[in-house]
């Protein structure tokens, strides 16, 4: 079936002639903005907005505001089933439109807002799939199976993985068996909450919880926003909840966050084993990239109070300065988080180089 053929049946399927000419243009144009649809189509330009707003109503496309209108086509799906219980004429229009149908690449500027949580579970699959240090995530099981394979995937690169799984009524819960080789440590919340996925603390994808009246999602690929949205993830949803699952030691992760790094190495920067650490980042004073590698000699904020405190991190453990001093060899330097103006170095990256030591096996009997 030719453009026109389609063009034909798309209309004979109760839409105009302007509405079919749009939906295919969009289909091999992917994600466009509403001027870009037109001079590709023979829509009008006064006409335009209006046919986009309409196929929008009937599920064909999904429209938001960026710099410009955008449109992009939805999946063909709802669509290909509607049409093939028409006609045999209808039948051969849902086959090409699964044909020419290519899911777009999500638009590489700072905020999308969406309205379906198809969009924002492929940005976290994409995300997930672009992390190098680490994902944090709140998410249902359902969800939790969705991604599991690009967890996986990034966990086999050396990825940190740390979520938090909502439990649901009726949820069955998940064992040891799902989370192995897919997270390092797993938190369970019994408590409805938003999707919230963050990648190497630059992106993310987010979605309310299902009680929320509103019905959107949000796409992110702003480190200043992402950071609101991990410490919302770490205040509500990971540090009130307790531990489902944790996988190997500490020292075989890597962080995005410095404060996340010291509270959950704070007993080993403490003892008298050395740790060993390689810190990717920039030096404050020059803005040029740095990778250092040394032993952690002292740190700043290990706790609520002198540093001697053994109990659990409160809220307040995560506020205020948070840094530390590694010694390369040669030099001490400080390093700080995200922002830092009077450390050394602002940490992008903080790897532990040597995993703490694994116990003895016991004597077979």
């Amino acid at each position: 079936m030719d453009t026109e053929e389609l063009l034909e049946t798309l209309q004979a399927a109760d839409l105009s002639y302007y509405q079919a000419n749009a939906y295919v243009t969009l289909l091999e144009l992917g994600t466009a903005s509403a001027t870009e649809v037109a001079q590709a189509s023979d829509v009008p330009d006064a006409r335009i907005y209006d046919v986009l707003r309409d196929l929008d109503d009937f599920g064909y496309v999904e429209l938001y505001e960026q710099e410009t209108f955008q449109a992009r086509a939805t999946d063909p799906e709802t669509i290909v089933s509607g049409l093939t219980d028409r006609a045999s004429a209808l039948e051969s229009a849902a086959a090409e439109i699964e044909e020419r149908y290519e899911r777009p690449t999500l638009d590489t500027q700072t905020v999308s807002i969406v309205k379906r949580f198809d969009t924002v579970l492929e940005a976290a699959r994409t995300f997930v799939r672009d992390a190098d240090t680490q994902v944090h995530a709140a998410l249902t099981r359902e969800q939790f199976d969705a991604l599991r394979g690009d967890l996986v995937d990034a966990r086999d690169r050396g990825v940190t993985v740390n979520v938090t799984v909502l439990d649901r009524d009726g949820d069955e819960s998940l064992d040891d068996a799902d989370y192995e080789g897919a997270v390092n440590v797993a938190h369970r919340l019994s408590r409805p909450a938003p999707f919230v996925l963050t990648s190497d603390l630059r992106r993310t994808a987010f979605a309310p919880n299902p009680a929320a009246v509103e019905d959107y999602g949000l796409i992110l690929r702003n480190r200043s926003f992402t950071y609101v949205f991990f410490w919302h993830f770490l205040l509500f949803m990971w540090l009130p909840s307790p531990v489902a699952y944790e996988a190997g030691a500490a020292g075989s992760k890597r962080y995005a966050d410095i404060r996340q790094f010291l509270l959950e190495n704070r007993s080993r920067i403490r003892g008298e084993e050395p740790l060993r650490v390689e810190i990717e980042g920039r030096e404050t004073d020059s803005d040029r990239s740095v990778t250092l590698s040394g032993e952690v000699v002292d740190a700043e904020h290990l706790s609520d109070g002198d540093g001697r405190d053994d109990r659990a991190p409160s809220v307040m453990a995560l506020t205020g300065t948070a840094s530390v001093v590694v010694d390369d060899g040669d030099r001490r330097w400080t390093v700080g988080g995200w922002g830092a103006t009077y450390e050394d170095v602002e940490a992008d990256r903080i790897h532990v180089t040597d995993a703490a030591a694994e116990p003895e096996a016991e004597p077979a009997e």
